[in-house]
């Protein structure tokens, strides 16, 4: 299998926000041997905190963490008109989250 990536794919960057440790790890070691290159939090607050508005790349996010849920940081993404594509992960999924997080402006 090919795991290279176009030049312009490694200038941006696979930001993973997950509260379990192991599916961070996991998921940075997976995409960095694909070339990519992959920053990871603990936290909404982490990332919030951590991440320039205009960072390109796109986002992992998970829903079911403490204090921020992926989707209360989702919706706050897109009220603050950051545009970073997000891609909701979640092991309890279910049509009501779905069509929520579709709304909020997850791929």
């Amino acid at each position: 299998m090919d795991r290279t990536m176009p030049d312009e794919a490694k200038v941006t960057c696979v930001y993973v926000v997950d509260d379990d440790e192991a599916v961070r790890d996991s998921t940075r070691v997976v995409l960095e041997s694909y070339g990519m290159n992959v920053r990871t939090f603990g936290s909404a607050q982490a990332f919030l905190s951590a991440v320039d508005d205009d960072a390109k790349g796109c986002l992992l996010l998970d829903q079911h963490m403490p204090e921020m849920t992926g989707l209360e940081m989702l919706e706050m993404l897109k009220l603050s008109r950051r545009t970073l594509p997000v891609i909701m992960v979640t092991a309890r999924g279910d049509a009501a989250f779905r069509d929520r997080a579709l709304r909020a402006g997850a791929v």
